[in-house]
């Protein structure tokens, strides 16, 4: 059924639709400012009940974890249906898009063995919308070594693992968490350059420019952990080539970051702030990919521009609820909570 057509009409039309589901800014403030147990309601009677209620019998876990598996298991959902939607073209471009729950589940792996302490016993809430199941992750998780879960990647069969694979080479061998996310990276947007370069139009530029602001993210942050003396970066990782606006030869010879990004949408998330810290500006520039993201859903209804803007306000709803119920859950301040959301606007 996929084959080479493609069916961007009815797709956006259902994702159009669909999207109605989401909260609006005003409901995720309102979340926040209610307090947990007003939360616990709202998942009890709203739109993640059939999830939330599924969570509800199981007593291994807390109050705050039944939320989270609750958003976990609906976002999920929703992302693997509206994929299946899809067809030729959207089919596949959506595929390299949500190949990031991939990527994401793959950082987690590295740190867990660049960690010098103990992991958490407690299994880590994969994404699983992209192309690898929780078999393979929860197997990586509980290997006893690099050495052994480099071998049940070998084991696994998807070509998919090398990519982490060289990752945890480089680890191995380096110790250095941050030249095996190079390389995790690195491989991860060759792989899929490929599918991307089968549609040279303003659909494939689009996960075209995607792929190269992640480079440009990782990157900034490169260059923020080198002026801040990070020990894991003492290793002179070097740039990664292939980003979207910045250039890494000019972001090597920068003394201060502003003046790299000024011509780029990336100034967009400071141009008008100052930072108390490099926390505060990672978030802000972080954010600022999030809302350019999320501001393509309204562009071309009948273009990816649809469900690429769909995938970002669900994976946003999932970050934002998270932040909520973890905020409630330990009754900091609403302010506080709704000033780390995602903007949905």
């Amino acid at each position: 059924m996929r084959g080479h057509e493609e069916n961007y009409s009815y797709l956006c039309a259902a994702l159009r639709a669909r999207a109605a589901r989401f909260y609006t800014w005003e409901e995720l403030s309102s979340l926040a400012r209610g307090g947990f147990e007003s939360l616990k309601s709202e998942f009890l009677e709203g739109r993640y009940s059939e999830s939330y209620r599924s969570q509800l019998l199981s007593s291994l876990s807390s109050p705050l974890r039944k939320i989270e598996l609750a958003i976990m298991f609906e976002i999920t959902r929703r992302l693997r249906s509206a994929h299946l939607k899809a067809q030729g073209e959207p089919h596949e471009l959506m595929s390299v898009v949500l190949s990031q729950a991939d990527l994401h589940n793959f950082r987690i792996i590295l740190r867990r063995f660049a960690s010098k302490g103990s992991h958490q016993e407690q299994e880590y809430l994969w994404h699983l919308y992209g192309d690898l199941p929780r078999e393979f992750f929860k197997n990586l998780w509980e290997s006893d070594s690099i050495t052994m879960a480099r071998e049940r990647i070998y084991l696994f069969g998807n070509p998919r693992g090398a990519i982490l694979d060289s990752a945890l080479a480089v680890l191995q061998t380096s110790k250095n968490l941050i030249l095996a996310e190079r390389e995790l990276i690195l491989n991860y947007i060759g792989y899929y350059e490929t599918s991307i370069s089968k549609f040279p139009n303003k659909n494939g530029a689009i996960v075209k420019e995607y792929l190269g602001r992640l480079v440009d993210l990782w990157n900034l942050n490169l260059w923020l952990k080198q002026r801040i003396g990070a020990e894991e970066s003492r290793s002179s990782a070097d740039y990664l080539p292939g980003g979207a606006w910045i250039n890494p030869k000019d972001l090597s010879n920068a003394k201060v970051i502003t003046d790299v990004i000024r011509w780029t949408p990336w100034y967009k998330a400071v141009r008008t702030k100052t930072f108390n810290s490099t926390m505060e500006f990672q978030w802000h520039i972080q954010r600022e990919f999030w809302r350019w993201q999320i501001s393509l859903f309204r562009k071309d209804p009948l273009g990816f521009e649809v469900p690429f803007g769909y995938i970002a306000k669900a994976l946003a709803e999932w970050s934002n609820l998270n932040i909520i119920a973890i905020g409630t859950a330990f009754r900091l301040n609403p302010d506080k909570i709704i000033g780390r959301l995602i903007p949905t606007k």
